[in-house]
This record gives C-alpha cells, sequence and structure tokens, in this order.
C-alpha cells in the first residue's frame, strides 16, 4: 500500500514540475514578445496622427503628490480588429534604462482583447474598447504607442504607431471661431 502512495506521489510531483515548466515557457515567450514590441516602437520612426479604423484619446491630469496621470483610452471600433495588442513607452526611455513595465495591454493576459464593430461580450473577449494609463513625474509627456491586431481570419496583422506630446502647463486650444475682441462685460451692458 505505502509503494502505490510513494508512485502516486512521484507521479503529481512529476506532473506539476511539467505544469510549472510550461508556464515559465509561456511566461518567456510573452516577455520576448514585450522586449520585441518595445525595441520596435522605440525604433520606429513614422508615426500617424490618427486612424481610419478606431477612435485614440489621450488625457492628461495632475495629481495631489504633483505627478501626472495620463489615460489613453481606443474605442469606437469601425473595423473588426481581434488579438489587439497595445504598448506605450513613455518619454522616450532606452530599452536598455527601463525600471518599471510600460503600460499594455493584449501581450500578458491570457483574455482576448477583440474589437469588433456594435459587438460587446467581455466573457469572449470582445471590448467596448480599451484604456491603459501611466503615471509619470514632469508635466511634460511623450508618449510612443502601438496598435496591433489581426484581421478575422487571424492571418493579416497590421500595427500602427502614434507619437503623442503633451505639456500639461500649455494652454488647450478651444475648438472652432473664438472672437477674443469681444468683451463680456460690454455685451451685458447693451441687453
Amino acid at each position: 500500500m505505502l509503494k502505490k502512495w510513494m508512485i502516486i506521489l512521484v507521479i503529481f510531483t512529476l506532473g506539476g514540475c511539467t505544469l510549472f515548466d510550461q508556464e515559465d515557457k509561456v511566461l518567456t515567450q510573452k516577455m520576448q514578445r514585450y522586449q520585441a514590441y518595445y525595441t520596435s516602437i522605440f525604433d520606429n520612426d513614422r508615426f500617424i496622427d490618427y486612424s481610419d479604423f478606431y477612435d485614440i484619446e489621450f488625457f492628461l491630469n495632475e495629481l495631489p503628490d504633483r505627478t501626472y496621470r495620463y489615460d489613453l483610452i481606443i474605442d469606437n471600433p469601425r473595423i473588426a480588429m481581434y488579438d489587439v495588442e497595445v504598448m506605450i513607452v513613455e518619454n522616450d526611455t532606452d530599452p536598455e534604462d527601463i525600471d518599471k513595465m510600460m503600460p499594455n495591454a493584449g501581450i500578458f493576459e491570457d483574455a482576448e482583447y477583440n474589437l469588433v464593430p456594435f459587438q460587446f461580450n467581455s466573457d469572449k473577449g470582445y471590448r467596448k474598447g480599451i484604456a491603459l494609463s501611466g503615471i509619470v513625474d514632469q508635466p511634460v509627456v511623450t508618449l510612443r504607442v502601438m496598435v496591433a491586431w489581426k484581421d478575422y481570419a487571424k492571418v493579416n496583422s497590421t500595427r500602427e504607431f502614434f507619437l503623442i506630446q503633451r505639456d500639461f502647463n500649455a494652454p488647450t486650444e478651444i475648438p472652432g471661431d473664438v472672437d477674443n475682441d469681444v468683451d463680456m462685460d460690454d455685451e451685458d451692458e447693451t441687453e
């Protein structure tokens, strides 16, 4: 009886080691993909201002501790995008000098990120959008962003690169025509 228990114990031990080895291999592959994307984003010199396939928005806010939080939102897909991966490189940080994980989605998670117009089911990987955020110490931020996805058949891949530069202290432009010569106090007197 003791022999049977020993054999069962050995089988479970060997099986557990195999499971951990597979998990280590998967994590190593994901880390290699992360590093390859980082280098690709860092070395890229061709950027676009907007995408025909989805909306991309950027927000920068000051926090109480005088750091700055940025938020990047990708939503409103106009085509079916499968296995979406997004990665941000902050302030042109050289891959050799990084001391933190850069914001990313779809690289390390086991869940899929799919953006398909008018479809939402998070249990099956269909998202409304993807939001990434990070915190920087300076009010001026430069983000290099990569958005990658596959087509419906998961055969063709597309990558788009954005360069986003913002200064929290810079004045924000107001869209539309603004007449700077109008004095609001004068308008009140005529009424």
